[in-house]
């Protein structure tokens, strides 16, 4: 059984994939049109599969996060 990991910024890895947080009011456009098995919700974070995403905006994503409201609602 995997366990999941959480780095210091909240991104969640799984079997070597990174899912990146967002609250419910920061979802991405056309989530909806992304695989549900690329979707993970724990209490009031969503997370998705950043390979939905372009790499840029994947790196970029991570490097705001520090500067995010996000982090004041992480996991515990």
């Amino acid at each position: 059984m995997k366990k999941l990991k959480f780095k210091s910024n909240q991104i969640l890895k799984l079997n070597n994939q990174i899912f990146l947080p967002y609250l419910i009011h920061t979802l991405p456009k056309k989530y909806e049109t992304f695989p549900i098995n690329s979707i993970i919700k724990i209490n009031t974070i969503i997370y998705i599969n950043s390979n939905n995403f372009t790499p840029k905006y994947t790196q970029n994503y991570i490097n705001t996060l520090n500067y995010s409201n996000i982090n004041s609602n992480n996991i515990k």
